[in-house]
């Protein structure tokens, strides 16, 4: 029975509470109508120290709670949306010096005026109301609002506000000790800016090695992302910079390496989301004092007037900066939610300022009050906000471009399969509820038993590796006396709309351009396609070139080829580099702009499109990923040249992903082939206006060559007769 006397002091009971309380109060809080985060943090009130004193908020306690803090922030810059900052990081800025102004303003008068305390204190009480943590951020996870402005400018602000927050508190501290000369000005900022521009440089290179040499395991790689989370956030101690300005910034320049919808992904949510974040929530309610509201009256005002300083200062900074920024009033409301939580530097500041005599017992309880009443203020606000947010994007976002995608991935075997895998997962849109369909044909004859138990166990691999990126799958097998026609059945049966395959360069005969079983699903299908030589992990590509040979724009699938190459580039978080003519890029650049999604976009002209792997040979870079739009036989932008290049591109790159993308000939929707007639933005030639006739009415080859010849040199021209028949002559005997 002496495990029973509280608090709790075995470990092992210690734990089991805990985990106890993670399973109950989330289900508890859902079945009050309330957001899981407040279930947790009533739940640490419950059971803490000032509760029933069940557990003490000891150092076990603390140390995971503090592991919870650095994940929060270490997820915000992991999955944060680096094109949305890049376009937006003017609202970034605006945010963040506002919703560090207003409350540091107005923090400053409470304490000065209503308080009674000096400048220097009244200023280290308002940089508590400056700061705040994305303890809600979770929830806005789960909606599937990470990427959206309004949480990208949030999460942008909180870095920039928190980081003002804790050099006041520096300076604040130094002054009051004596501290504050030259020396101190150029330690702290020296240090801070080498820190900075050394995490930012090296990690990303560190990662991207070790993804490439050693990351063959997701357990290795779990453990290595982790490593690499904590030491940079204690380097940012070191610095003079809070821990969690590290976490955040090693999330941050390890976002373009971990795909969103990876299997690493997914176990990194898996153990914040399920053990480190609640841990943090609970210790959080442990540090309420409700006995303190009966014995000191007093107490009551210094609560009052820091809960409203906190609730209304962050109100008037989201709702300021979502006036200046244009935003919706769901959106503003958003950034309300997400800001308006105290908790990791306000508690920071607090004990800091009580441990050298500036606050007393009030000024402690009146913060973890504010915290309390701020935390539940921001989850119930996030969760209604987000919610409604997330129905207007449903609604406003929904159009052709954005219609669920049915993708085939026909494997040979496992080797290869993961990384065919990873382009697909990256290829499913946001929200996408259809499942991938990886597929394994058996070819029929004698064995096709055995092979067929082959290749369930290779599909049981790759359901269990897309299922733990969140995606869901229908794995496929076809007996067929060939592979080509297995696909091209599987294709036909389940209505897919893109199919994603590997290729071997090195077996590829002259006669074919992918060899004989792809050159047939080629051409027996009407699909996009897909074809990679995959020499990296898709992780670590830095940029994406298209190239994009001429008339490339005149095929029907064109604008769903743009929109597959630039959400692979999203997904990736790379920039994309369009490489084509410049008479090409003249017409299409406005268009591919103005395409979701929005990613860096550059458009490099070279003078002979024939020539494309000598132009791209100073072009390309470590890291590239070479994607070639080609044609289908027969279709306008056909020409021989696109049957030899990509055996080319796969030879003299062979240290890079090289993809082969085969536009759709299907509309994407009904209405396509007549916008693509009549829309001037999407219409393009790369010939002349007076030269050119689209949608000719003529029976045969030789009628419409000869309306063609006439229309130009005009009737009466007696060698239209003859050009026409020798033009038909060559229409027949060549390509």
């Amino acid at each position: 029975m002496e495990l029973l006397v509280t608090p709790f002091t075995d470990p092992v009971l210690v734990f089991a509470t805990v985990m106890l309380l993670i399973l109950v109060a989330p289900a508890l809080a859902r079945k009050a109508r309330l957001p899981e985060i407040i279930g947790l943090i009533v739940a640490g009130m419950v059971v803490g120290p000032y509760g029933f004193g069940l557990l003490a908020r000891d150092q076990s306690i603390e140390l995971l709670g503090k592991v919870g803090l650095l994940y929060i922030m270490f997820l915000a810059g992991l999955e944060i949306d680096l094109n949305e900052v890049r376009r937006n990081r003017s609202h970034t800025l605006i945010f963040g010096m506002i919703t560090f102004t207003i409350p540091l303003t107005m923090g400053t008068a409470l304490g000065y005026w209503v308080f009674g305390m000096t400048v220097p204190v009244a200023i280290l009480l308002a940089s508590m109301f400056s700061s705040h943590t994305l303890v809600t951020f979770p929830a806005v996870g789960k909606l599937g609002l990470t990427k959206a402005r309004s949480v990208t400018t949030a999460v942008g602000g909180t870095i920039i506000t928190d980081t003002l927050a804790l050099l006041v508190l520096a300076v604040i501290v130094s002054s009051s000790r004596g501290d504050l000369d030259p020396l101190f000005w150029i330690r702290l900022f020296s240090l801070m800016i080498v820190y900075m521009l050394a995490t930012l440089f090296l990690i990303p290179r560190i990662g991207r090695w070790f993804f490439r040499r050693l990351g063959t395991d997701e357990n290795v790689e779990f453990v290595f992302v982790m490593t690499l989370t904590f030491v940079t956030g204690f380097l940012a101690h070191l610095a003079g910079l809070e821990p969690i300005i590290g976490a955040f910034l090693a999330g941050l320049t390890l976002n373009s390496l971990i795909p969103e919808k990876s299997r690493l992904m997914g176990r990194i949510h898996f153990s914040g989301d399920a053990i480190f974040i609640p841990f943090f929530l609970i210790s959080v309610g442990m540090l309420v004092n409700l006995r303190l509201l009966i014995a000191d009256v007093d107490v009551w005002i210094v609560i009052g007037g820091m809960v409203s300083i906190a609730l209304l200062s962050k109100w008037m900074a989201a709702h300021v900066s979502g006036w200046i920024l244009k935003y919706r009033r769901s959106e503003s409301r958003l950034v309300y939610g997400l800001s308006v939580n105290q908790a990791a530097a306000t508690l920071a500041a607090v004990l800091i300022g009580y441990d050298i005599g500036l606050f007393d017992d009030a000024v402690i309880t009146g913060t973890i009050m504010m915290i309390a009443v701020t935390c539940l203020a921001g989850s119930v606000i996030t969760q209604r906000a987000g919610r409604a947010l997330a129905l207007e994007v449903e609604h406003a976002d929904f159009d052709s471009s954005t219609a669920p995608n049915r993708i085939l991935v026909p494997l040979s075997a496992r080797q290869g399969a993961k990384e065919l895998l990873d382009v697909a997962i990256l290829l499913r849109s946001p929200g996408d509820h259809e499942p991938l369909y990886p597929l394994r044909v058996v070819s029929d004859g004698p064995g096709v038993e055995r092979e067929l138990a082959d290749a369930e166990k290779v599909l049981a691999h790759t359901v269990v590796r897309a299922m733990s990126a969140g995606a869901t799958v229908t794995p496929l097998t076809a007996v067929d006396i060939n592979v080509a026609g297995g696909i091209i059945r599987s294709v036909r049966d389940n209505r897919i709309s893109l199919v994603v395959c590997g290729w071997a360069p090195g077996a590829t005969r002259r006669t074919h351009a992918f060899g004989r079983t792809i050159d047939r699903v080629i051409d027996q299908t009407r699909q996009m396609l897909l074809i990679n030589r995959l020499a990296e992990p898709v992780g670590s590509a830095k940029r994406i070139l298209l190239c994009l040979p001429p008339l490339a724009e005149r095929q029907v699938g064109f604008e769903r080829l743009v929109h597959t190459v630039k959400t692979l580039a999203n997904e990736a978080s790379t920039a994309l580099l369009i490489v084509a003519t410049a008479e090409t890029i003249a017409q299409i650049e406005g268009f591919v702009r103005g395409l979701r999604p929005n990613v860096p976009l550059v458009f490099t002209a070279i003078p002979v499109w024939k020539e494309l792997s000598s132009h791209l040979a100073p072009l390309h870079k470590g890291g590239d990923w070479i994607v070639l739009a080609t044609a289908r036989k027969g279709e306008i932008a056909w020409q021989p040249t696109l049957e030899r290049l990509p055996f080319r591109l796969a030879s003299e790159f062979s240290r890079l992903n090289v993809s082969i993308v085969v536009p759709s000939t299907e509309p994407w929707d009904a209405v396509e082939v007549a916008e693509a007639i009549t829309s001037p933005t999407r219409i393009v030639s790369g010939f002349a206006r007076e030269r050119s006739m689209f949608d000719v009415k003529a029976r045969d080859t030789r009628e419409a060559v000869t309306r063609m010849v006439t229309s130009y040199f005009g009737r009466k021209s007696v060698n239209a007769d003859a050009t026409a028949q020798i033009l038909h002559r060559i229409a027949q005997e060549e390509p």
